[in-house]
């Protein structure tokens, strides 16, 4: 990538108007600087929240991801960190705790200790139970009062935004935590990426097609002499393969017309497993595609091994690029449309999350002795420089503001220390991952990568996606323990398919097992679920 020459700079008037018709009544865009605050000595937001806190207090803090206590501790290396900034801003000192995954040895012990962090960031939503069995077992607290009284900025949002609020209460009506929510933009942001300069060389189209991926695919491996043509870390992506679509069907879950239905029982994945085989058979497909992690796959794209991957809007096709410009000058990489069975089709499917999908959102403790401090600190991500900061970083600093356009500084797009914009940013701002609203896709490295969202998003996946449904407690326990079968069968089932140790003739054997196993009862108490939903 040519950091000199790419201009990383984001057309933001529309997206600050949504962030703040979010936000706040107001429609200015905010003066979200360090100077202003400390000219004041405080920040007082439109909604009466006044920082810095006025009493001396630290909050401990937990994250989902393990090892993370280290990467904070990295980031206040970082001069004018986020770190820094939002202990100047709110007041609030944070004693991180590192992280553990939900449901995981370690989280579950720390539960059994009672020694509770006062502020954790997880996915609740797949709490045993639901978020209302934590809150019944005392690990974190109903935030209904809590909101009320302590966190303006974040009752402003929920008003402001009726689908938002509905997303993180559950079917009772109780609040449980402070959200990681995303615009539209920011939901969409992987999908299929090809070796465009190959392609070039070939005289081939960008497939849009399954037919013209097939042929891309054979003449890779025929005039290129690679021997994984396309790979990828997993055949069974979490949300779905960039393939399925084209027939009509995703993996797991998803609703037709207000309707539960399971992908993987439908026709359409029967022929979706015939096309994998076939390409797996004739050496198109990565034959270690059941076994082979993110780093090989990183290996086989820039050693020509490979020319076809899924992937991630930063950290695939910058870093490949980056990877390959010293041999091959020529190289390029581009994003492809998800693609479909005739020409000129849209898409069904792609990948898309849910605005709240459960990751990420802060939970205060059930015994929490620092609650007002840990319900102010969460809030101020929803002011309105909370969300600048989260965003673009520190005006003057990482960002200005040009005739309402946010442009980086060279600190970003020329880093000094040859970072990329997006790992120069992250340890300032928080972009992604975190108990605030991201407004906008996170900021792409390079053009092809802010191209690639934009065709990623041209499906019509939101129709399909279900909503952050909530199973009730006692129905809990028994979809946990159809769903742990039925998740075991699929995926060996779909390996076996796809090698061609279980012919797809038995397909309709397969399926009968796990009707046997209970996926049709798991697929009724999804749509009770889902009406409740509907309900909130």
């Amino acid at each position: 990538m040519n950091r000199n020459r790419y201009s990383m700079c984001t057309a933001l008037l529309a997206t600050i108007m949504l962030m703040l018709s979010a936000c706040s009544s107001e429609q200015a865009a905010p003066a979200a600087t360090d100077k202003g605050a400390d000219a004041k000595g405080t920040t007082d937001t439109p909604q009466g929240a006044i920082y810095p806190f006025k009493k001396n207090v630290t909050v401990s803090y937990m994250t989902e991801f393990p090892g993370s206590e280290q990467g904070f501790k990295e980031e206040l290396k970082i001069e004018n960190s986020w770190q820094q900034t939002m202990e100047k801003r709110t007041g609030i000192k944070l004693n991180h705790r590192g992280g553990a995954k939900m449901n995981s040895q370690e989280f579950n012990l720390i539960l059994a200790s009672g020694d509770l962090p006062d502020i954790w960031t997880n996915d609740w939503l797949n709490f045993p139970g639901g978020p209302e069995k934590a809150i019944e077992l005392g690990y974190i607290m109903k935030l209904n009062d809590v909101i009320d009284k302590y966190a303006p900025n974040l009752q402003k949002a929920l008003k402001d935004n009726p689908e938002m609020a509905k997303s993180i209460r559950t079917d009772t009506g109780a609040y449980y935590a402070f959200p990681f929510y995303r615009s539209p933009e920011a939901q969409i942001y992987g999908g299929p990426i090809i070796r465009k300069d190959w392609l070039d060389e070939l005289s081939l189209p960008v497939p849009a097609t399954m037919d013209e991926w097939y042929t891309v695919l054979k003449t890779f491996k025929e005039k290129k002499g690679v021997s994984a043509p396309f790979t990828l870390r997993t055949m069974f992506w979490e949300r779905t393969s960039a393939f399925q679509g084209a027939y009509g069907v995703m993996n797991g879950f998803y609703q037709e017309n207000g309707k539960v239905v399971f992908g993987n029982i439908q026709p359409g994945y029967k022929q979706f497993l015939t096309t994998m085989h076939k390409w797996y058979a004739e050496g198109l497909l990565d034959k270690d595609f059941a076994s082979i992690d993110a780093k090989t796959v990183d290996k086989k794209m820039t050693t020509n091994a490979s020319g076809a991957t899924v992937g991630w809007t930063n950290g695939y096709i910058d870093k490949y690029m980056d990877a390959l410009k010293a041999t091959e000058p020529k190289v390029e990489l581009v994003g492809t449309t998800y693609p479909t069975l005739e020409k000129g089709q849209r898409p069904k499917f792609g990948q898309m999350d849910n605005a709240y999908f459960g990751c990420c959102s802060g939970a205060i403790s059930g015994n929490s002795k620092n609650v007002e401090a840990a319900a102010r600190w969460l809030d101020y991500n929803y002011s309105k420089e909370g969300q600048m900061l989260n965003m673009f970083g520190i005006e003057g600093l990482t960002y200005t503001l040009e005739n309402g356009q946010i442009k980086y500084t060279d600190l970003i797009t020329k880093n000094p220390e040859g970072k990329t914009p997006f790992a120069a940013l992250s340890g300032i701002a928080r972009i992604t991952n975190h108990p605030f609203m991201q407004v906008g896709p996170e900021p792409a490295t390079v053009k092809q990568a802010a191209d690639a969202v934009k065709l990623w998003q041209n499906t019509d996946h939101a129709k399909y996606l279900l909503p952050p449904i909530t199973q009730l407690p006692e129905e809990s326990k028994e979809i946990a323990k159809i769903l742990n079968e039925v998740n075991v069968l699929v995926k060996e089932s779909e390996i076996k398919f796809i090698l061609g140790d279980k012919p797809l003739d038995e397909f309709d054997a397969y399926v009968g097992q796990l009707k046997k196993l209970g996926v049709d009862k798991a697929v009724e108490l999804k749509q009770k679920a889902l009406e409740r939903y509907q309900k909130r």
